[in-house]
Parts: C-alpha cells; structure tokens; sequence
C-alpha cells in the first residue's frame, strides 16, 4: 500500500507540474537539435547539394529553379521550398554551417512540440512519453533530418502536421484544410514522397466514414488547399524548361526509386527497415515496437471492454495507418534508405505513449510492478538520450580538411573570390582527389565565395596567376616545380600555395 502510494505520489507530480515537464523536454530537445550544430562536417549528397543550390539561388536572385554549377539541376530533382528554407537560414545567420541547417533543427523541435501537445488528448503522461521518446530518436540526428540542412526534417514536420489534423477532422472537418495544405507543402518539399500523405489520409477518411460527412463547402476548401499551392509552382516552373523538369521528378522519384536492383546501389531486402530500426534494440525504437506490439494484442484479446482502451478506435486506426502503410510500402520498394521511414517514427513513440501512459495508470496493477515500470522507462530513455548527445552532439566534428579551408579562408579576406584548385587526400572520400567533391565545393563557397576548380595539381600549374591550390603536403614531392611558388599556409597536413 505505501508503495503504491508513492508510485501514485510520482504520478501527480506529473500531472501537477507538466508544463514544467513539457518545457524541460523541449529545452533538452531543442539543446540536442542546435547544440554544435555547425561543427559538424558537411555531408555531400543531399545536404550539400542543397546548400549549393540554396546559394546559387541567393546569388542568381532565381528563387523558382535549383541549380548546380550554375546549371539547371536534374539530379536533386525536388521543389523548391526546402531550398528556399536553406536559403533563409543563410540570410539569417550568414554562410555558414548552421544557417545551412537551422531551419532543419527548428523544424524537428516543432515536431516534437507538436506531437506532444496532441498528445495530451491521451493524458499528460503519455504527452511527456511521447516527447521523451522523440528526444532519444537516435537516427535523425545523426542523419539526413534534425542536424542536416536538406529536405528531410522539413518534410516530417509536414508529414506530422497532416497526420495530427487527419485525427482531428472528426471533432471539426476544417482541419481537412490543414491536412491538404501540409500535403501540398510537402509535395512542394519532397515531391512524389509526399503521396504517402495522401495514401494514409483517405484510406483513414474511407474507414472512419468521415468521407461520406464531408461537406461541399469543406471539400472545395480541401482540394484548394492540397493543390493550388502545387498547380502555381508548375505552371511557373513549366515557364523555364517546359515538361523537363517534371519528367526527371517522375523518373528519380517513381521509376528510379522502385526499379528492380534500386536506385544508386540502394537495394535492399523487404525486411531491411524491420531489422535495421523497428525490432533494432540496441536504440529504443525496438523497444518501442514492442510496447506496441503487446499494446495491440492486449486490445485484441480484450475486445468486451472497449472503454477501457488508451485512446478512441478512430485514433488507433488513423496511428496505426501512419505507422505501418509507409513502412509496408517503402519496404515493397527496391531503393531503401533509412529516412524513408523516419515519419513512421513519429507514430510508433505516439502509440507506445499512450499505451505505456494507459498501463502506468493501470489502478489493478502492484505498485511494486509499476514502480519498476516507471523505473526502467525513466531509466532506459535518458540513457537513449544521452546516446544521442554523446554521439551526435558531443561527437560532432570536422574533418581536417575541412578544417584546414575553414581555417584559410574567409569572405572578408584578400583571397575571397580566388580561383582555388585541389589535389589532396579528403577524409570524407577516403581517397585522394583532384576534384571537388560536392562538400568541399559548398564549404568553399561558403567560407569564401571561392570559384572551386577541378584539374589538381596539373591544372594549377597552367592556371592563371593568383589561383591557388590546396595539396596534401605528400604530393609535393610529384611535383617539384611547386616548391617555388608562394606557400601560403602548412598546417602540417595540407598546404595552401599561391601562383
């Protein structure tokens, strides 16, 4: 009895003092989203190509189409608003790394607000879980989401967004508005990945019979709201190059990515995600799935006593939607990368909250047995947490080339604007190279607007004067003729030298 007393003592603290709680979680989530977020290296791919892009944009004042090298961009085939996000967090905090990932950091934070003020329809406790959870959500923070400045995190706020408003359409059809809105900008984000969106909405307004109460006045608001956005950027983006644009979406983003083989070596097994994040234990994602799991055969095997049950029938129908459709259909597909499924994420911490919310409050329960439950939650999410700050906060870091072009160069200098060639070792490649890689390009565009220029060495030497070249100190001795130029800069590793 006294311990139950102190275990329901606990619990009242949860309830008196959540506000203190939600705003202590967000402050830890937004720590672990800002937190070093410009020292990290910059990855190529996604995030620098849209950096490079992002810059192009600001310096060609062409806000509408992406581009590469000053030339139209068909392989990072997307919309232009997460460019445009990029775009603005370089006019806010300058060219640097963290205004290339700020608005990713902001958005992440906002998903997990969001989250757990929705999820107070299923009691503060379970709204405290659910934040917990997110915080301990170890991959998107160590890739291609919360501290990565690309499309990624950007579309998981949207994705989130429409999913909360799907669940509320039954207590005011108005926010079928705001569901179509967030699929039009996440449409206008991620292009043709934004159809999940639309595949879970109508298969969740189809079982719960809200599409059949849908007013004519709500419908016409909906469809504006879904596709006017997206009809506007086509007929302006059709203005510059016609259907090709367009055709290139359909064939990276339908075609490529579901081809036999995937696309750019990333075909892999049906069950990858299963394995890699879902029944994953040595991250708090496979612990979770189990919570659900049980959480879902206890409703099963308990089907007389429906008011006992953590959440409306609506609700768990519309999670569950959320949860498994993208994850069955990305796994159908042959191209499988582990941020096609980090919106499923959301929805498995949602469902395993209420669950283990609904099991804590449990009145016929021993207060030995939760006690410990409450123990080892608490205990086993801050120590997923403080994984993902020893590992993704903490761990950040540079690479030493990366650093040396940081350390050299600066847009306030006399060799801003310099014609800069390369021929050296880069830790991101793990190999040596003579031209620059997409990383490096958008690091010296940052650092110090430079005209990056592929050739190496060989190229350097019959360049104009003033150009300079970053070499791995040993390549000099292939290169004789160097030694008689200006050595600019010897960190010990690389040498910066000047014609």
């Amino acid at each position: 009895m006294i311990m139950k007393q102190f275990y329901n003592s606990l619990l009242g603290l949860a309830e008196k003092y959540y506000w203190i709680f939600f705003i202590i979680l967000s402050a830890v989530t937004g720590f672990l989203c800002f937190r070093c977020l410009g020292i990290g290296a910059i990855d190529s791919w996604d995030e620098a190509r849209h950096g490079i892009s992002a810059y192009e944009m600001i310096q060609s004042g062409n806000y509408l189409v992406n581009t590469f090298a000053g030339e139209t961009d068909y392989w990072n085939v997307k919309p232009p608003l997460s460019f445009l996000t990029v775009a603005a967090g370089f006019f806010l905090f300058g060219y640097t790394a963290v205004g290339l990932r700020f608005f990713s950091a902001l958005a992440y934070l906002l998903t997990t607000v969001c989250t757990g003020i929705f999820a107070r329809r299923y009691g503060r406790l379970a709204s405290l879980l659910s934040m917990a959870f997110l915080t301990a959500n170890y991959f998107p923070f160590k890739a291609h989401l919360a501290r990565a400045g690309d499309a990624d995190s950007l579309y998981l706020l949207l994705f989130t967004s429409a999913m909360l408003a799907m669940l509320k359409i039954r207590e005011n059809q108005r926010w079928l508005c705001l569901c179509g809105l967030c699929f039009s900008l996440a449409f206008l984000t991620k292009s043709f990945h934004a159809l999940m969106i639309a595949a879970v909405g109508g298969l969740f307004l189809l079982i719960s019979g809200e599409l059949k109460r849908l007013r004519p006045r709500i419908w016409a608001g909906f469809l504006a709201s879904s596709f006017l956005p997206i009809l506007i950027w086509g007929i302006l983006r059709f203005q510059y190059d016609g259907t090709a644009f367009f055709l290139k979406m359909y064939e990276a983003d339908i075609a490529g990515r579901t081809a036999s083989g995937g696309l750019e070596g990333h075909g892999l097994p049906f069950g990858f995600y299963l394995d890699s994040v879902f029944w994953n234990f040595h991250y708090i994602y496979g612990f979770l799935s189990l919570i659900v799991l049980l959480g879902i055969l206890f409703l099963l095997i308990r089907p007389l006593r429906k008011p006992d049950t953590p959440m409306p029938d609506t609700d768990l129908a519309g999670i569950l939607l959320w949860l498994f459709l993208p994850l069955a259909a990305f796994s159908l597909v042959s191209t499988k990368l582990m941020w096609y499924v980090y919106p499923c994420i959301v929805p498995l911490c949602l469902l395993a909250a209420a669950f283990l919310s609904h099991f804590l409050k449990s009145p016929g329960i021993p207060g030995w047995l939760l006690l410990f439950s409450l123990a080892a939650v608490s205990g086993g999410t801050a120590k997923f947490v403080l994984a993902n700050y020893m590992d993704n906060v903490r761990g950040a870091c540079s690479n030493a080339l990366q650093t040396f072009v940081m350390e050299q160069f600066s847009r306030e200098d006399a060799l801003a604007g310099s014609f800069v060639y390369l021929d050296a070792y880069d830790p991101f490649l793990y190999a040596n190279t003579t031209d620059w890689e997409q990383n490096m390009r958008l690091l010296g565009m940052l650092e110090g607007d430079l005209n990056c220029k592929d050739g190496g060495a060989e190229a350097f030497l019959s360049a104009r004067e003033g150009s300079l070249l970053i070499l791995s100190i040993p390549f000099l001795e292939d290169y004789p003729e160097l030694k008689s130029y200006e050595f600019v800069a010897d960190n010990g590793q690389y040498l910066l030298i000047k014609k």
